[in-house]
């Protein structure tokens, strides 16, 4: 019982963290391909 608990929540986990990893990889290609001007709009 304790082994298959096991192996369902190493699953979930797994899953969670490749969902991570791939936001990790959109937020950064998202900062390429958007660069922020120096904060252009909240200088005053």
């Amino acid at each position: 019982m304790t082994q298959s608990k096991n192996f369902f929540s190493r699953a979930i986990e797994a899953i969670m963290e490749g969902r991570a990893r791939e936001a990790q990889r959109y937020v950064e290609r998202f900062e390429r391909e958007h660069p922020r001007a120096k904060d252009v709009f909240t200088k005053r």
